[in-house]
């Protein structure tokens, strides 16, 4: 019973005639490039999400308005779709302005002029400028979003533009010819896929190009995006909400030695920016810009031992932020010739890249690498430490040197915080550990008891709501919860008190290392804030106040693999296209001759009761994989389309020597075939099969389609006696 299902179903109409005629073809190809113009706007951030969500509800309702409702109807419902146009317009202009750049407002804008042009889709003029707007959209969103992603709706635009001027085309003639009822064949369609992977390479290419022929294609500051998470180089500690998370990777990091970079990835400081002054709320920087880095003879915040350094390479993504993240123990800095003369040093040490756009570029950093807890070796007791201090020269050349005038700026507390109740009971609580005066304990040991009070008493946490201009206060006087920002402010503040000359630092700590492109990814989740202790002779250490605050994994192992190699395609798409250079092209053969993906999934850690959804559908995946990839390798393409029956007679013909024709018609074959002297039987039976199944209303069932195979492979391929093709030509008489 099963099987006569079958065998009907496969003889249903459906399979030789699609259900979709040439008005719905046109209608349904433009949903599609909507739908994929529309993703590609929305992976560019340019446009905002009300104006974005709106825009294409009004689209996808004015592609279908002609379609579905009356004229009366229509021109009623087209009069409200213009008024809507106008107000997204007019909230490309006035609404949330600050949040918009040009970008932000030209994207809008050609969103507000779509539906208007999509209100008559029978009008020729009006639908080549809907086609005109969309590539424009389609363009400007490739070039703000390149990333994978973004790449990979591209090529589906490009496929989808090419079927919507095919169905145009069509939908026009058929009107013309009135046969619009008429559906469309599957052969149709069968050939439409056949110029997919046409279209696919010209996809590339185009998107090879654009952004290597304009650096303004993809350094686009887009202002629109914010956010509580990631870097930033003024820490306030106001505000209401919390922090967010966001993988969005800043910074990829990549090494010689890949065992220590593996083993260092969630110890290794990454300094951006130095924070000096504090007014109760803001941290800033204070920090003038003095000298070109390429200039300066040594650009170092401390000294770190020559022995042992390392090589980095540090790629960075585009971003407005202009600070440039170097790790501890910084000995040398080799930028590229082309932002060599951008990118300068303040008095405290801090690299800045002064160019106004985000753009993306690469850069190396040799440097010896430093204990994350450098500052054991401050031993001496805090009152010999201040008598140092005192003797501090008035100024200095060097950045890993302090002068008595900036000691001064970083050992002070604003007066609104020293008054304060809470602040003096904080004081006494982190002192209560030091067990005995403090101007007698080492000033390591003052920082590790500091360290010891807030693993012991606070919890460091990104959940954490704010609740406005009292949140230092909260956190110190009872809350004992917050993130970073507000443990290296307490800690701060309790050792400026001491007389310890202390600066906030807003970098990143620590990434997560992928084992496929063996690069360190750092995403904007890792932003961290900790502080700078002075020590004379050696410059800033860094000293972290914060707990550790543990990664729970709530994905599976299958997700986690997924995700690494889907951030290593990406890595190598953004370094070997986009910035393809002859330094990458040799990169890119050591990085392919080091992919280890043995490491890609752990299936001892695999919980098959917790994955066992993910692992049938990855079964289903790759049997279905297996299978495509059987029926590509074991085709050959020599053979003409036709049913299975004669196709493996066709094989066996080739086999022989004799193959179809390039416009050769099937009747002209099988005459030549005859001439040839190939057994008449089985060249009849094939010709008058094949016939039935091209031209009679009811074609061969599956049944008889095996039995003719099984029928035409016993039959032999010569014939006993060869015709004479003077006096025995082919009798055959079909349209074949």
């Amino acid at each position: 019973m099963i099987r006569r299902s079958i065998q009907k179903m496969a003889q249903h109409p459906i399979w030789r005639y699609a259900i979709i005629s040439a008005p719905n073809y046109y209608f349904l190809s433009w949903q599609l490039m909507l739908i994929a113009t529309f993703t590609m706007v929305a992976m560019s951030h340019a446009a905002t999400t009300p104006p974005l969500v709106l825009s294409c509800i009004l689209c996808m309702a004015s592609a279908f308005l002609y379609r579905y409702f009356n004229s009366k109807v229509l021109g009623r419902l087209r009069i409200a779709g213009y008024g809507l146009s106008g107000a997204i317009a007019l909230w490309a202009f006035y609404g949330d302005r600050q949040s918009k750049d040009i970008a932000s407002i030209a994207m809008e804008l050609l969103l507000a002029m779509l539906p208007a042009l999509l209100q008559n889709m029978v009008n020729q003029r009006r639908i080549f400028a809907a086609l005109a707007v969309t590539n424009l959209l389609a363009i400007a969103g490739i070039l703000l979003a390149d990333n994978l992603s973004a790449y990979g709706t591209f090529l589906v635009f490009i496929v989808t533009i090419a079927m919507t001027l095919n169905a145009t085309r069509m939908y026009f003639l058929s009107t013309k010819a009135g046969d619009a009822g008429e559906r469309l064949t599957v052969t149709f369609f069968y050939q439409l896929l056949r110029t997919v992977p046409l279209g696919l390479v010209f996809g590339s290419l185009i998107f090879y190009w654009f952004p290597r022929m304009s650096d303004l294609a993809v350094d686009l500051n887009l202002s629109g995006i914010k956010s509580r998470t990631g870097f930033n180089n003024e820490v306030s500690l106001t505000g209401k909400g919390s922090i967010e998370e966001s993988n969005r990777i800043n910074l990829w990091v990549y090494s010689k030695n890949v065992d220590w970079l593996a083993g260092q990835a969630d110890l290794i400081y990454l300094r951006g920016t130095s924070l000096s002054s504090f007014d109760g709320t803001t941290w800033r920087n204070s920090g003038t810009l003095t000298k070109l880095a390429s200039q300066t003879p040594d650009f170092r915040v401390n000294k770190a031992q020559k022995r042992g350094q390392m090589d980095l390479t540090f790629f960075r993504e585009p971003t407005s932020v202009r600070e440039v993240f170097h790790p501890y123990g910084l000995w040398n800095l080799d930028v590229p010739a082309r932002i060599a003369q951008e990118i300068f040093v303040d008095n405290f040490g801090n690299i800045v890249f002064v160019r106004d756009d985000a753009s993306r570029y690469q850069y190396d950093v040799r440097f010896g690498p430093m204990n994350p807890s450098a500052f054991d070796g401050m031993s001496a007791p805090l009152e010999k430490y201040l008598a140092m201090i005192a003797q501090l020269p008035k100024e200095t050349r060097r950045f890993y040197e302090l002068s008595r005038s900036d000691a001064a700026l970083l050992q002070s507390v604003p007066e609104g915080i020293d008054s304060q109740p809470w602040f003096n009971e904080f004081r006494a609580q982190v002192s209560n550990l030091m067990k005995g005066p403090v101007e007698s304990i080492p000033v390591a040991t003052i920082l590790h008891n500091t360290q010891k009070y807030f693993r012991q008493q606070y919890k460091a946490s990104l959940r954490v709501e704010f609740k406005g201009d009292s949140n230092l206060k909260d956190f110190m006087g009872g809350k004992k919860e917050g993130h970073c920002e507000l443990f290296a402010t307490a800690a701060a503040l309790y050792l400026r008190k001491l007389g310890i000359p202390v600066r906030l630092v807003s970098g990143y700590m620590g990434g997560q290392f992928n084992f496929v492109s063996h690069m360190l990814e750092v995403p904007e989740r890792n932003a961290h804030v900790w502080l700078e202790i002075f020590q004379p002779g050696s410059g800033w250490l860094p000293f972290d106040p914060t707990p550790m605050i543990l990664k729970t994994g709530s994905n599976s192992v299958l997700q986690d693999g997924a995700m690494v190699v889907f951030n290593a395609l990406r890595f190598w798409f953004t370094r070997y296209v986009i910035d393809y250079d002859a330094k990458a092209q040799k990169e890119l053969v050591v990085a392919l001759n080091r992919v280890d993906m043995s490491k890609l999934l752990d299936f001892k850690q695999v919980s098959f009761d917790r994955d066992t959804g993910e692992l049938g559908v990855l079964a289903v995946m790759l049997a279905i994989t297996a299978w495509l990839l059987f029926r590509v390798v074991t085709r050959d393409d020599r053979l003409p389309d036709a049913p299975a029956y004669y196709r493996s007679m066709a094989a066996r013909l080739m086999a022989a020597g004799l193959e179809k024709k390039k416009n050769e018609s099937y009747l002209d074959f099988h005459k030549r075939m005859l001439d040839e002297g190939i057994n008449p039987e089985l060249i009849y039976n094939a010709h008058f099969a094949l016939e039935r199944d091209l031209y009679a209303p009811e074609s061969l069932s599956k049944a008889e389609q095996r039995s003719l195979r099984k029928k035409l492979r016993k039959m032999p391929i010569w014939a006993k006696i060869k015709p004479d093709p003077q006096t025995g030509p082919s009798q055959l008489k079909a349209h074949v």
